[in-house]
């Protein structure tokens, strides 16, 4: 286990303390130096940096951390005055990203996300290099350093050009997806939210659920399961806070899935703090709302069996006013409390407020168009002696499609209405084989 000392100018370490668990490290000491903003060279400032190198001669340390994002500059002067790795708040996120990553698709991901990471931290160790400064960026020498910010730069391009192809891959899977249908419904939020149990509860798909941060990095899509209509769901990447452009920007092949839903479910722990509750979805809201124009969001709050009823009632009074005009639902994925009410909202997704009643011949042609229909719309069926009892729910849009060929097939009374009737009891009928999801 390595052993790690936090430098930091603020007492807030949570957070940079839970990303070193994550990635198994021992905090043995934290030197805090509280400042406004971190000092230009040194980041805790030229007299404290003294102090610390005095005190840490007894120490056994193998990285220091910087609870903050450095500057090439500030990132060269600590590594030269303590000749230890030195690794900022980014760069813990980029090693926790790299143990993460599995399959291709994120490993590619990440590395483009190291390689832009690292290309300012290369050009600064050239430039001292050049200077007369000790170079060897990450233990290398000078000829290294330069090979290598050369050969960084080459691969960051070759990574770019195959994620571009995975991104316009992944269009077209979505435009097929809708051609059949189907509405896509993300999730969303900040790391460690929950994002994943939900998904299991929702789909039942097996997705990895780790209390540790970033444990889920590529995205997962699945069919919902308990409810009626052809909606899928897709898990991706947390956020976090005071992430680059660069970083973020390296995942938008896996981004693009929350942008391009039709629905997006924004999910935050409402067990946690206030403070730190506001302050995550601020986060999340920042990071979503410029890329998704006009697309729904639902903010949902979990672990809410964590809650007194005192409590719900707080986090809702708290909330409202930080996502308007978006809408709020609390739910527990570990009890199921609330999924129901979750459920009926995703189902408005489709857009399905035209319903049409119709009477039907039982024949083989009825009961093939009914399996025709369903690829678009929801339909229940009760048979009642010798004829059908059928009501569809359709988008408005497809309708009149939908009443000429009932006719075609025989309906003997049909009524096109807004409303939503309640629906009888769905008849068992056997499965085709081409219900799932085009994955």
């Amino acid at each position: 286990m390595k052993k790690v000392v936090i430098f930091s100018i603020s007492e807030d370490t949570e957070e940079i303390r839970a990303l070193l668990q994550t990635l198994g490290m021992e905090v043995i000491k934290e030197f805090v130096q509280n400042r406004s903003r971190p000092h230009r060279e040194s980041f805790l400032g030229p007299g404290r940096i003294d102090e610390i190198l005095k005190e840490m001669e007894e120490m056994e340390v193998d990285l220091i951390v910087v609870n903050g994002v450095l500057k090439p500059s500030q990132h060269h002067f600590l590594e030269m005055k303590f000749q230890m790795e030195c690794a900022d708040r980014t760069g813990v996120i980029l090693r926790i990203f790299t143990d993460h990553a599995h399959t291709p698709e994120a490993i590619a991901q990440v590395t483009l996300a190291k390689l832009r990471y690292e290309l300012p931290f290369l050009r600064e160790w050239i430039h001292k290099s050049k200077s007369g400064d000790r170079p060897g960026f990450l233990s290398g020498g000078a000829y290294a350093t330069d090979v290598y910010f050369e050969h960084a730069k080459t691969h960051a391009r070759r990574i770019e050009a195959d994620l571009s192809d995975v991104s316009k891959q992944r269009e077209v899977t979505r435009t097929r997806r809708r051609e059949k249908g189907y509405s896509l419904v993300s999730l969303a939020g900040y790391t460690n939210a929950g994002k994943s149990a939900l998904m299991n509860k929702l789909c039942n798909a097996g997705v990895e659920v780790d209390d540790r941060l970033f444990s889920t990095l590529s995205t997962t899509t699945r069919r919902i399961s308990g409810i009626k209509g052809n909606i899928l769901m897709s898990d991706t990447v947390g956020f976090i806070r005071d992430l680059p452009p660069d970083l973020i920007n390296a995942f938008n092949s896996t981004l693009e899935e929350i942008f391009d839903a039709d629905l997006i479910l924004l999910i935050f722990d409402a067990s946690e703090s206030d403070d730190v509750v506001k302050s995550k979805l601020s986060t999340s809201l920042k990071i979503l709302v410029p890329k998704i124009e006009n697309r729904s969001i639902v903010a949902i709050g979990n672990k809410i069996d964590l809650l007194s009823q005192e409590s719900r009632v707080g986090i809702t009074v708290l909330i409202k006013p930080i996502i308007q005009p978006y809408d709020l639902i609390l739910i527990s994925s570990a009890t199921g409390e609330g999924l129901d009410q979750l459920r009926e909202r995703i189902l408005m997704v489709q857009g399905h407020t035209c319903v049409i009643e119709a009477e039907m011949p039982l024949t083989d042609a009825v009961y093939s168009l009914l399996s025709r229909i369903r690829s678009s719309s929801e339909v229940s069926m009760k048979v009642i002696r010798r004829h059908a009892a059928v009501i569809v729910r359709c988008k408005p849009e497809d309708s009149e499609r939908i009443v000429g060929w009932l006719n075609a097939a025989g309906a003997a009374k049909i009524t096109t209405n807004a409303e939503s009737p309640e629906m009888p009891p769905e008849r068992e009928t056997p499965s085709s084989g081409n219900e799932g999801a085009p994955l």
